[in-house]
């Protein structure tokens, strides 16, 4: 089959890769040569030279590197762009289309992790537990003040899940033991047998807004989301409603859930994901009270990066097999020579 170039675009030390994919690609039954680059270049020109001359390439996670349209024209003779993370932001997928690249994610790998990462919170918001720890560490016994805030139980709240693809019903099957009422809301509604099942209601986003003690969210930040919670959406929020997002910054209106929460409105917020990352220090939400907020690692568990790793080079070693792989985001399938 000749050599084929995997170039990787993830900043990860090279030892590293070369053992991953040698791993994968020793089990294949047809010995697979391959040489296995990791971008180091720094120039607009180094990284077209080096995506043309590419059969594979393995996106950047940290969204750092982004592929645009002439990046993809660029890389129109690979087989496959493999990003190693459920989001693709960083990616134009319809430019790659138009190009003949196939793109595709490890959707589902991190969804474990998400989703007990969601309850986590949503526990740890309605009970103050960060602000019964602060007070404890301080000395302060506010044993009888926690009850001025308000301390509560997810029992017989009403959860309301935006967006119910693999992350969304991870979260209601961990939920459900809790004794809560589901809502949900998503532009492509589950059927009406598998809402039966996991026993969730769908709604529309503006209901649900106004029904739910608890809000999370979990949509892929599209044209049509970003900012889908902005001030408007915020303010039909419950009084002393809380939200959890570890979905993308980009969906909600920072500034606006900042005032929120100074204003008592928002009861409090967990953010994992930010507009910019890594969060800069003039980001409203790092004054805002009643936060727990998390460096975008609601589902980086030891155990998710395996699964992450694994679909990655499962995906790599199928298509330089001549194999189509799982999880393509932009309908386009590989064409093999």
């Amino acid at each position: 089959m000749g050599n084929k170039k995997i170039l990787v675009l993830s900043p990860l030390p090279e030892p590293l890769v070369q053992a991953l994919f040698q791993a994968k690609l020793a089990e294949s039954a047809e010995p697979l040569e391959v040489d296995i680059q990791t971008y180091t270049g720094s120039t607009r020109q180094e990284l077209l030279e080096a995506v043309a001359s590419a059969n594979v390439i393995i996106g950047d996670y940290t969204f750092n590197t982004e592929l645009d349209e002439e990046l993809l024209r660029a890389a129109a003779p690979c087989l496959l762009v493999q990003q190693p993370s459920v989001g693709y932001q960083h990616i134009d997928v319809e430019a790659a289309a138009r190009a003949g690249v196939p793109v595709a994610n490890v959707a589902g790998a991190n969804a474990i992790g998400v989703a007990e990462h969601t309850i986590m919170a949503a526990l740890a918001l309605l009970k103050k537990l960060m602000m019964q720890h602060e007070k404890t560490r301080a000395s302060v016994w506010a044993q009888d003040e926690m009850a001025t805030y308000g301390v509560f139980e997810l029992f017989g709240k009403t959860l309301g899940i935006i967006g119910m693809g693999q992350i969304g019903q991870e979260v209601v099957l961990r939920a459900r033991p809790f004794g809560c009422n589901m809502i949900y809301y998503d532009i492509k509604p589950l059927s009406p047998e598998r809402a039966g099942e996991l026993g969730v209601s769908p709604v529309g986003l503006d209901e649900l807004l106004a029904q739910s003690d608890v809000v999370t969210l979990h949509a892929p930040l599209t044209p049509e989301t970003e900012g889908m919670l902005n001030g408007e959406r915020l303010g039909m929020m419950k009084q002393g409603a809380v939200l959890v997002n570890v979905a993308r910054g980009g969906l909600v209106d920072e500034d606006a859930l900042a005032k929120a929460l100074q204003e008592g409105r928002l009861a409090g917020a967990a953010v994992d994901v930010f507009s910019e990352e890594p969060v800069t220090g003039d980001n409203p939400l790092l004054l805002a009270p009643n936060t727990i907020l998390t460096p975008h690692t609601a589902g980086a568990t030891n155990e998710s990066r395996f699964r992450i790793i694994g679909v990655a080079m499962d995906n790599v070693a199928a298509v330089l097999e001549g194999r189509v792989p799982r999880f393509i985001v932009n309908g386009v399938e590989p064409k093999f020579e």
